[in-house]
């Protein structure tokens, strides 16, 4: 009895042991994973900053703002940083609010790439690969169904208003009632970016301001009024330059040496009349956007910056994708022995959630880390276990697309002018009403989940549609749509 007693107590021990060495591995494989995420979105800024940059100006139309929203998110990886870029560019008066609509739609859509590449770690496993991509496509359908209404609404009405739609509207009203404080500089780091950017920089440090310059574009030109004389010989003075404050503080982050060379134009003419308005009049400008701006450099820190940005970026991105898939592995051979038994029957009772509150946790948890792509990337290995259902992945990434518009909201509070404000209220609204189309009712609901159920069926039975889908839907037609 008393050796039965030493066994069963042995046992429980290395039970407890055990399971606590899963947990701990679990956390260490999230860590991870999240830095690998991390690590892929700096890469693909680096690789792709300049080009998303240079997109932004490029708001002909709404079908074109729409595929500039989804490039550009897919380039830089984070739709945070996209609609922030948004804000700004609306703020400094450089994109109208009906023409910056569109392009938030779009980066709603290019988020959602991540999950998708995620749910390709689980292509070894038939099944597990149909859960994976159905629960990481879920994003995408609620995305693109909710585009594929207020889009063509917004267009509509705006042609018989001569303004905007709902949206413009609902934003509009709103950020008039709000408007009547001062904006200060506002600034909110993410708790997760805070804990995994020490290792990420390590290797790949991008610099985003270089990105955001080139998306405000190069300072306008002027011809030197007639008369002014006086020009020192090593300098042109055909033209001045009125650069506004929001490219002036862009740009001193962007090269601050370079940026304090600069001349006023007064400090050149003390005497000289210059048109400007409530700009700066700078000499010689353009010298400084092309040597700091176009010709910067966006990764200018790691170990992988002496490559330069295309090599550099490149390593890194692939270096990012080993990290990911060896993560991913671990995570769900992990996940797979603790859902056994008891640990199971725990987590499939909080996947019983109410569905209105599975939209808050997902709202709590993005609202923290402040990254949808973060939250529903870290759900898909779960959905490919099968610990996490279909059904309950959308909620939660509902929750996530509200969550993550805090972010815009805060450069919105940071530029503190009417257009910022209502361009940051559209990114929440068009989720909300997104909301309020496809998910109170059943029926409704269906649409976006069977939509995502259809394509994890067919990954099921030809692995390449996850990687044809990616490529199609986030490169090849946006790439030649805002092209």
């Amino acid at each position: 009895m008393a050796a039965e007693e030493a066994t069963k107590t042995q046992s429980q021990g290395e039970f407890i042991l055990y399971t606590t060495l899963r947990i701990i591995g679990v956390l260490a494989s999230i860590y991870f994973f999240l830095m690998g995420l991390d690590m892929m979105g700096s890469s693909f800024l680096v690789l792709g900053g300049k080009g998303a940059g240079e997109l932004f100006t490029i708001t002909d139309n709404p079908i074109t703002g729409l595929m500039v929203g989804i490039l550009a998110t897919v380039l830089v990886q984070s739709s945070s940083t996209s609609t922030s870029i948004v804000v700004g560019l609306v703020g400094a008066g450089q994109v109208s609010v009906g023409n910056a609509i569109p392009i938030i739609m779009g980066a709603n859509i290019g988020t959602s790439v991540t999950n998708s590449i995620v749910s390709m770690a689980h292509a070894g496993e038939r099944l597990e690969l149909e859960r994976a991509f159905s629960g990481a496509t879920v994003h995408d359908m609620f995305n693109m169904l909710s585009v594929l209404v207020l889009l063509p609404e917004e267009i509509i009405l705006g042609a018989i208003t001569g303004e905007g739609g709902l949206l413009f509207y609902i934003s509009k009203g709103i950020a008039d009632a709000a408007m009547g404080g001062s904006g200060g500089d506002i600034t909110f780091t993410s708790p997760t970016k805070f804990i995994v950017s020490p290792v990420t920089d390590i290797f790949v440090d991008p610099n985003k301001d270089v990105t955001k310059a080139l998306s405000l574009g190069p300072p306008k030109a002027t011809a030197m009024p007639a008369g002014v004389t006086g020009c020192p010989a090593n300098m042109d003075c055909t033209n001045y330059f009125c650069v506004s404050s929001s490219m002036s503080k862009n740009w001193k982050k962007v090269d601050k040496t370079n940026y304090a060379n600069l001349q006023t134009c007064t400090d050149v003419f003390p005497t000289g009349t210059f048109d400007c308005g409530s700009d700066t009049c700078y000499m010689e400008a353009d010298k400084f956007y092309t040597q700091s701006v176009t010709s910067g450099v966006i990764m200018d820190e790691g170990l992988f910056s002496g490559m330069g940005d295309a090599a550099g970026g490149t390593v890194g991105l692939i270096f990012s994708l080993i990290i990911i898939c060896v993560t991913l592995f671990c995570l769900v051979k992990l996940l797979h022995t603790l859902i056994m038994g008891s640990a199971k029957k725990v987590i499939m009772r909080a996947t019983n959630m109410n569905d209105y509150v599975a939209i808050l946790v997902g709202l709590g948890i993005t609202f923290i880390v402040q990254s949808s792509s973060v939250t529903t990337s870290t759900l898909t290995p779960l959905c490919g276990a099968g610990v996490l259902p279909v059904h309950k992945m959308l909620p939660m990434t509902l929750g996530a697309n509200i969550g993550t518009t805090f972010t815009s909201m805060l450069a919105a509070l940071a530029v503190m002018k009417p257009d910022s404000l209502q361009i940051a209220f559209v990114h929440l609204f068009f989720n909300i009403v997104g909301i309020l189309i496809w998910f109170p009712v059943p029926i409704m609901r269906k649409v976006p989940l069977k939509a995502a159920c259809l394509l994890g069926f067919y990954a099921s039975y030809w692995r390449l549609v996850p990687l044809i889908y990616i490529l199609v839907m986030f490169l090849a037609v946006p790439g030649q749509v805002s092209g």
